[in-house]
């Protein structure tokens, strides 16, 4: 079996990164297409981790995160202060995560009824993260807790903003 020099073979002959990659391989980047449980860590005015459960993360390409949120939430004044963040990503077959610098792109993003930033992460560095001799076999699942055709319908609109903005 011939080996990428960026990967070496790990568990069950799939890849395991052997050193940051400057971007996310093809099949995360096709992963995140739609909405996604990912944890996102941003640091607090203390310098301490603050941590977040989102799903609105789209790979807009294998070089740039996008994602959105509330404006009032502390991880976006954690990002107007600190622009390091991380995305653990628990899905593709394994855990990814992400490391980059995150920029607000738009305070109020055209395209979604409510008032959502949109931030871009970039200058990526990815790591495959899940522990040794383990393989996910699919990614978490959740239920929405009120309409599930009004949470659809604004996947969909979150989703297309974060795709076509600039």
């Amino acid at each position: 079996m011939v080996q990428s020099p960026r990967y070496r073979i790990g568990r069950e002959g799939g890849p395991l990164a052997k050193e940051a990659l400057s971007e996310m391989p093809q099949e995360l980047v096709g992963f995140l297409q739609e909405p996604r449980i990912t944890v996102l860590t941003t640091l607090d005015g203390e310098g301490s981790p603050f941590v977040n459960v989102i799903s609105w993360v789209l790979a807009k390409d294998a070089r740039t995160l996008r994602l959105m949120g509330d404006g009032r939430t502390q991880f976006l004044k954690n990002i107007r202060n600190d622009p390091r963040v991380a995305v653990t990503v628990l899905g593709a077959g394994t855990a990814w995560t992400i490391y980059g610098r995150a920029t607000v792109l738009a305070d109020k993003t055209p395209g979604v009824p409510l008032n959502l930033c949109l931030v871009e992460v970039t200058d990526l560095r990815v790591y495959e993260a899940l522990f040794w001799g383990a393989r996910l076999t699919r990614p978490p699942e959740w239920d929405v807790t009120y309409s599930p055709e009004q949470a659809h319908r604004l996947d969909v609109q979150v989703f297309e903003a974060m795709r076509s903005f600039r």
